[in-house]
């Protein structure tokens, strides 16, 4: 079986006590590393057309398409729109767009905001 990985972007941009900032960068086609949220965390997609399908290590996949600059909040161990505890499953992000995918992920180290039913945050710039 593969490794899960704590790595949720392709390169990390900074880290102190508070947070990690990542960069995830996946040219059309390409996947990110099988890892999983331990932390709550936002992220900002920073390309235009974005087409991603997020595939969980238990085989179901889940897709959407996103504009430039949608932000999303989540918190881990908090049931997202689908009831699933997503954020904490070992998952990997594909790439199915035509254009190269980049993200911007901001991890908040410490005690987790969550709540019971406390579903994501995000703008309205998905599709």
């Amino acid at each position: 079986m593969e490794a899960v990985t704590g790595n949720i972007g392709t390169a990390l941009l900074f880290e102190n006590e508070a947070l990690r900032v990542w960069e995830m960068v996946l040219e059309p086609g390409e996947s990110s590393e099988l890892h999983r949220h331990d932390s709550d965390y936002v992220f900002i997609y920073v390309t235009p057309d974005n087409r991603l399908v997020a595939h969980l290590q238990n085989g179901e996949s889940f897709a959407g398409e996103y504009d430039d600059g949608y932000v999303q909040y989540n918190v881990v161990g908090a049931p997202d729109n689908r009831t699933r505890f997503v954020h904490q499953l070992p998952h990997r992000l594909q790439n199915v767009g035509e254009r190269t995918h980049r993200q911007i992920l901001v991890e908040l180290l410490g005690k987790s905001a969550s709540r019971e039913g406390r579903e994501p945050e995000a703008n309205e710039r998905r599709r």
